[in-house]
């Protein structure tokens, strides 16, 4: 009677216990045809020719019924619509709650544009018949990239390092002696000139390999803050520094895993020495992070992992004001935007004012995504190009032991500066659409989800 007795409980006990953590990954190629219009610059660029292909790579995690999704994208960024898009369709086709998936850009400036709803449109002529074809088939291929990452889930094991990648970033904002504006990418330095701001030179590895006798990589989410701008203006395809990055780690550390990169806030970091005018090549800068990464291996420590906690919030920010001389003088430059050659800066500010003035009446919303798998690991992400101060402020008040950022998740609001920068001037500023604190209000909300799911149970 014991025996049964004791046999009966177990059984009903048996549905109380915690299942395996689960992952599988996948990937899928998303490069574009000749043609198709390119982004990170203010004109128009038709691709033609390929340097090394396009991916959507997916990391879909699971425990216990419930999933936590990661794709990070070989584009400049993700826009609201076509992340909107892709949820629903994720949702419908593999049975993963939209809100639970994460969509990021690596920020590539040698990948397709994607629609703002701006004058940057017309600019980069992302609405002609190639750039429509490219983005209306991009939910169906990420899609189909969680879809195979869904079908391989199996037991791993995840472990964590972080690593340090010390002289390949520089932050691209220079302040002279004596003034209150900052230089934007200067061609050369003084003795006197000094960065602006800091860069974040840790390399975060998190790995996921099999349980149980067969260690076997499956996949590995790597996470950098840098611009990836080291192939130039041109016309060809490539996914730039992360491409090789992700390519020699999954060579070295394991064939058939599937690497993927996600950009840390990098919006005032790029891979220019402004003080010898050294500027790596893409292949130099993704070896010297995937040397890095080597370093940092003999240090991965398994953590201990828990259903997936995703939280996520919609933040309403302000938008910036600007001055009736501004915008007179925007609606001047304007006119010859088309047709006339401008430099950057101008044209960065113009397109900012007037899209600013014809959504004045329409909310500028930013989603603040969180995902954490352990008491020592969680995922944030956030909907810009953020500055590194920002970044280094939310990591450094994190509740997790390792935080790693993905910026330009989930849509884009543009350029986030810290506080201290607006008074400083300059391209990203005068690019941001948020007015200043904006940023700062992101970090407090990603720290506030991070909170929430560190105590959830």
């Amino acid at each position: 009677m014991t025996t049964r007795l004791l046999l009966c409980f177990s059984l009903i006990a048996l549905p109380l216990h915690a299942g395996d953590f689960r992952v599988g990954a996948a990937r899928v190629d998303i490069t574009p045809k000749d043609g198709t219009p390119l982004g990170g610059y203010y004109h128009f660029r038709g691709s033609a020719g390929v340097l090394d292909p396009l991916y959507a790579k997916t990391i879909v995690m699971e425990k216990d019924g419930t999933h936590a999704v990661i794709v990070v994208l070989d584009l400049s960024g993700t826009v609201r619509p076509i992340v909107a898009a892709t949820r629903k369709l994720i949702q419908e086709q593999c049975g993963i709650e939209g809100d639970h998936v994460l969509i990021s850009g690596t920020h590539t400036h040698s990948g397709p544009q994607q629609p703002r709803g701006s004058m940057m449109d017309d600019l980069t002529k992302v609405n002609s018949p190639p750039g429509v074809a490219y983005m209306s088939a991009l939910p169906g291929r990420i899609t189909e990239s969680v879809k195979q990452a869904k079908a391989k889930l199996a037991p791993v094991n995840a472990s964590v390092a972080i690593g340090k990648a010390e002289g390949i970033s520089f932050n691209r904002r220079i302040l002279r002696e004596g003034q209150q504006e900052a230089i934007w990418q200067p061609k050369a330095l003084t003795a006197k000139d000094r960065p602006a701001g800091p860069v974040d030179p840790e390399v975060g590895v998190l790995l996921f390999q099999g349980a149980g006798t067969d260690a076997t990589p499956v996949a590995s989410l790597l996470n950098f803050a840098m611009h990836p701008t080291s192939v130039g203006g041109g016309v060809k395809i490539s996914a730039d520094y992360p491409g090789v990055f992700t390519k020699l780690v999954s060579e070295r550390h394991g064939p058939e895993m599937i690497s993927v990169f996600a950009n840390g806030t990098c919006g005032n970091i790029n891979h220019t020495d402004y003080i010898t005018g050294k500027r790596r090549s893409t292949l130099e800068l993704g070896t010297a992070l995937a040397d890095a990464a080597d370093a940092a291996w003999p240090n991965l420590k398994v953590v201990g992992t828990f259903a997936p906690r995703v939280r996520s919030e919609q933040v309403t920010l302000r938008r910036r004001t600007f001055t009736e001389a501004q915008i007179a003088k925007a609606k001047d430059m304007v006119a010859n935007m088309l047709t006339t050659k401008f430099g950057t800066v101008p044209m960065a500010e113009t397109v900012c004012i007037l899209e600013t003035l014809d959504k004045k009446d329409k909310p500028l919303l930013a989603e603040v995504q969180v995902i954490a798998i352990s008491d020592d690991v969680a995922v944030v992400a956030l909907p810009g190009e953020i500055f590194v101060e920002l970044g280094l402020a939310l990591k450094k008040a994190s509740p997790f032991k390792h935080t790693f950022i993905a910026e330009l998740s989930n849509g884009s609001i543009g350029y986030v500066p810290n506080k201290e920068a607006y008074p400083q001037g300059n391209y990203e500023i005068v690019s941001a659409r948020g007015e200043a604190g904006s940023g700062e209000k992101l970090v407090e909300v990603a720290l506030k989800l991070l909170n929430e799911a560190k105590t959830a149970k």
